[in-house]
C-alpha cells in the first residue's frame, strides 16, 4: 500500500511538472490543412478547434474552399521545420519573428512581426535554376513517355524493370518541379490566430496554412 501511495504521488508531481512546462512554453503552432471546395458530407466542414474555426471565418469571403482536413501539425519558436502533406508530399516551412514574451510581461496588445515561407521540399532557390529545371523536366518527360509506350509490350523480368524506370522518373520530375508557395510578412497579435496564407495544388485543392502565437507564463 506503501509503494502504491508512493507510485501515485509521483504520478501527481510528473503530471503537475509537464503542466507547468506547457503554460510556461512560447512559440508558434502551425496547422496546414487541405482546402476542398466541395461542400463536406456532414457539418459545416470547418475544424474544431474554436481559433482555427474564427480565422477561417474571419476569411471566408476571400477563400473559395468550404470543406477543410488537417494535414500536419507543428510547434516551433522560430526557423525551419518539415510538414506533410497529400500523397506523401513533403513543405519546408521557415518562420523569422521576433521572439514572443512571457505573460504577464506582455498582453494581447503585443504585435509581433512575422516573416513566413512556405515550399514544397527541394524548390529551386531562384529564377536561374527555374529555367534549367523546366528543360530537365522536359527531357525526363519525354523518357517517361517513351517508356509508357515500350510497357505494353515488355515482357518477364522487363515490365517490372521498366515500371521502376517509371516510378523513379516520376520522382525525379515531381522534385525538379518543387515550388515556392507561400511567400508573407505580416503582424499579429500575442495570442492571435491568422490564415498565412493559401496555395492551390490541383483540381478543387488547396492549402490553407494557419499560425497562432503561444505566449507562456514566467
Amino acid at each position: 500500500m506503501r509503494m502504491f501511495r508512493i507510485l501515485v504521488t509521483a504520478a501527481i508531481l510528473l503530471s503537475a511538472t509537464f503542466a507547468h512546462a506547457q503554460s510556461t512554453q512560447r512559440g508558434f503552432s502551425v496547422v496546414l490543412l487541405l482546402g476542398e471546395t466541395q461542400a463536406a458530407a456532414s457539418g459545416d466542414g470547418l475544424p474544431p478547434a474554436p481559433a482555427l474555426r474564427k480565422a477561417l471565418n474571419d476569411v471566408k469571403d476571400f477563400l473559395p474552399y468550404k470543406a477543410y482536413r488537417t494535414l500536419d501539425t507543428q510547434w516551433l519558436r522560430g526557423g525551419s521545420t518539415r510538414m506533410k502533406g497529400l500523397d506523401d508530399q513533403e513543405y519546408d516551412i521557415d518562420l523569422i519573428a521576433d521572439a514572443i514574451p512571457a505573460v504577464p510581461l506582455c498582453t494581447k496588445d503585443c504585435v509581433l512581426n512575422v516573416i513566413f515561407h512556405l515550399q514544397e521540399v527541394g524548390a529551386a532557390a531562384n529564377s536561374s535554376e527555374e529555367y534549367g529545371r523546366s528543360i530537365q523536366v522536359a527531357d525526363m518527360e519525354k523518357r517517361r513517355a517513351a517508356l509508357v509506350a515500350q510497357l505494353p509490350s515488355a515482357q518477364g523480368a522487363m515490365v517490372q524493370e521498366q515500371k521502376s524506370r517509371i516510378e523513379q522518373l516520376d520522382r525525379q520530375i515531381r522534385l525538379a518541379k518543387a515550388r515556392k508557395l507561400i511567400d508573407s510578412r505580416f503582424q499579429m497579435a500575442l495570442g492571435e490566430t491568422v490564415v498565412v496564407g493559401t496555395s492551390k495544388i490541383g483540381g478543387d485543392k488547396g492549402l490553407v496554412v494557419l499560425l497562432t502565437s503561444v505566449a507562456g507564463g514566467r
